[in-house]
């Protein structure tokens, strides 16, 4: 039975043939080969000799009868070679291993996927390179929130408000998928300018409970967030929303979850939390993915967002309170428990980051 490596030569020499018999020349014959085999295209000088057999009269495409017994390239010694290679550079290709090792491309195919049974896949970005102490801190503070939170009365979780500072483009950009566009063969993608940095832009303060948006603060211009700013502008807001849905009791009972930037670290904020009677609750140092803003909303909101252009900040101010408004209440309650979930899954990887969880 032929090996796949035969059968991607095989196939190969036909297209070269038919190619070939078309006029067409060795050099996009190899161009068009290498755009679908990738690594493992005929190399080009392959192409070019099958090419000048063809127009010489040849007919067949497979190889001649050889005398002598069969050698065959994928031995044990091979084998070693190649694996030696791929536990020095995981980013090796099969063209690099070929050379390295004095086999055929097609040959190194079938040691690293039929023999080693590996495949090439993309590394997987992390938020951070988290040190040992780090995943410790993390597997920490969920384990504090589980004993709390996981419990059959869920209720626990609708009295947590979270809120994070994010900014917002008056151009906000398509995401990649959304760019890509149907082309002809030959025709060039269309252009789209990189973002600039100083590309105008807004910060806005979101926050939000189990039952929906809670309120959302404009940052000025020049302005930066500060302990000062985030206590008497954010808090005071999110205290006025409470006041007005608890009468009775306002933010008395209710955990907050923030992240650790130090704007929210103050001394400032810690006696106003105090006086609001809200209980702020742990949140691991470089974790955004356990923070519902990060995970969560954010990503929703830009992509919701994404190639719309704004003219001022009260259109972005809008967009944002049409959009907050407009997200289903079981999706507010929903991100809680997910939120359960992943400090599950911090413990179950050992505070490692996890795959992301899918909304």
């Amino acid at each position: 039975m032929a090996s796949k490596s035969t059968d991607f030569k095989i196939e190969q020499r036909a297209y070269v043939k038919i190619r070939t018999l078309l006029k067409v020349s060795p050099t996009d014959v190899h161009k068009d080969l290498e755009e679908v085999y990738k690594d493992t295209a005929l190399p080009y000088s392959t192409v070019v000799d099958w090419a000048r057999r063809f127009r010489e009269g040849r007919v067949s495409i497979e190889d001649g009868a050889r005398i002598g017994r069969p050698v065959s390239s994928t031995n044990d010694k091979n084998i070693l070679e190649v694996s030696a290679l791929l536990e020095e550079d995981p980013h090796i290709t099969l063209v690099e291993i070929a050379d390295a090792v004095g086999i055929s491309t097609g040959t190194a195919q079938a040691i690293v996927h039929d023999n080693m049974k590996f495949r090439k896949i993309c590394a997987r970005w992390v938020p951070y390179l988290l040190t040992q102490a780090q995943k410790a801190k993390r597997v920490q503070c969920a384990t504090k929130l589980l004993s709390e939170f996981d419990r059959t009365d869920s209720r626990r979780l609708f009295e947590i408000v979270t809120g994070d500072e994010t900014w917002v483009r008056y151009s906000e950009p398509l995401s990649k998928e959304a760019n890509k566009v149907w082309v002809a063969k030959g025709q060039d993608p269309p252009m789209i300018p990189r973002h600039d940095f100083r590309d105008p832009k807004v910060m806005y303060c979101i926050f939000f409970d189990s039952n929906g948006p809670v309120c959302q603060i404009c940052v000025p211009k020049y302005q930066t967030i500060t302990g000062s700013f985030y206590t008497n502008e954010c808090l005071t807001e999110v205290e006025k929303f409470y006041q007005n849905r608890r009468p009775r009791t306002g933010t008395r009972g209710l955990r907050i979850l923030h992240d650790n930037a130090r704007p929210h670290k103050t001394k400032l904020v810690r006696e106003k939390l105090e006086a609001m009677k809200i209980v702020e609750l742990d949140h691991p140092p470089y974790s955004p993915d356990l923070a519902p803003c990060d995970f969560w909303l954010f990503p929703k909101l830009k992509k919701h967002l994404s190639g719309r252009k704004f003219e001022s900040r009260a259109q972005i101010g809008s967009a944002i309170f049409q959009y907050m408004k407009g997200v289903p209440t079981e999706d507010y309650k929903k991100v809680f428990f997910d939120w359960i979930k992943r400090l599950k899954l911090v413990l179950q990887h050992e505070g490692e980051y996890f795959e992301k969880l899918h909304h």
